[in-house]
Parts: structure tokens; sequence; C-alpha cells
């Protein structure tokens, strides 16, 4: 079944992303009907993913960029680890394989405001559209099936990293 989450800017220049289990248009919007599912933390040199329990946030995944590019992240959680890879120089897409071994890419297109996450046979596993005229709104993610909560961490993450790739390019 799919599931549709939305992601924003927990600041106005924040590397915090929180992210709700449903469509909202703006952040104001969410905070008065929901509480945040996840916080995605890709700040500095680390990256998180925490899940909002009613006991608490609980880390589900955490990591560090590796090299001074930042091109890369070593992810662990889930009781084991991996690696988040940038898929070219010029490109703003990331590829990551999950806890099962199985490999998925984010495709980024030029100016597409609409960004896919595909598996290795390129059946599309998820879709994120970026918000383009919401200050604080990242975007709507659209995952395609029921994924296990671990790659549900895994594409959240990414995606976030993404986002931020394609938003450094822009700026510079």
């Amino acid at each position: 079944m799919p599931a549709t989450f939305t992601l924003f800017n927990k600041g106005a220049f924040s590397q915090r992303a929180l992210v709700f289990d449903r469509d909202f248009k703006n952040r104001s919007e969410a905070l008065e009907n929901a509480e945040p599912l996840y916080l995605v933390n890709t700040k500095w040199s680390t990256v998180e993913i925490l899940h909002n329990t009613v006991t608490g946030l609980k880390a589900l995944l955490s990591g560090n960029y590796k090299g001074w590019l930042k091109r890369s992240v070593s992810l662990n959680g889930f009781g084991s680890n991996t690696l988040a890879k940038r898929t070219a120089v010029v490109r703003s897409g990331w590829s990551f394989v999950d806890f099962t071994s199985n490999e998925f890419t984010w495709r980024v297109s030029g100016w597409s405001t609409s960004w896919t996450l595909t598996d290795v046979n390129g059946s599309v596993v998820a879709k994120l559209t970026r918000a383009t005229l919401h200050r604080n709104k990242l975007g709507t993610l659209e995952i395609m099936e029921d994924v296990p909560e671990s790659l549900l961490a895994l594409i959240l993450v990414t995606c976030k990293l993404v986002h931020q790739t394609v938003v450094d390019g822009e700026r510079s």
C-alpha cells in the first residue's frame, strides 16, 4: 500500500527535516494537526534519523559523512551498516544498498521538481515532488509499496541528502 510523507525544514536555515505521515500544504498546518513522525538531521559531519514515539525519540540510523567533499555517508542501524554515496561528480543523485543487499538509486534530472528512487530493475520505489513555492516545505514523498522500517529510514535519510545536494548546487 502506498504511503505519503511530507518533509519540512525544522527552521529557516535548519539542516533538520520534520517528516509527517501524510500530505500537508505547509508546516503550520502540519504542526496544528499532527506530530512529526521522524526527524532527519544532516548537519556538520553527522547524519541521523530519529523516530518520534510515544516514549520519546528513538534513533533508527546514524552515521558520518566521509571525505572532505561529503560524497558518501556511512550509516549504522538495525544491527548492520551500509553506505550511501553520490552517483556522480556533477549529478545530485545518491545511491545506497539496503540492509538486505538491494541497491537503490535516486534519479534527479535537470530542473525537474520530481525525483525518483529506483531499484536495480528500474522499478520506481519512491518519488519526491519538491516544493518550489513554499519556504519551509521540502516536498512530498510517495513510497509506492509497503517497505520495512529499515528501508523506510534509508529512503528518508537519502531523500534529505538528495534535497540538500540539489539546493547546495543551486546556490553555487
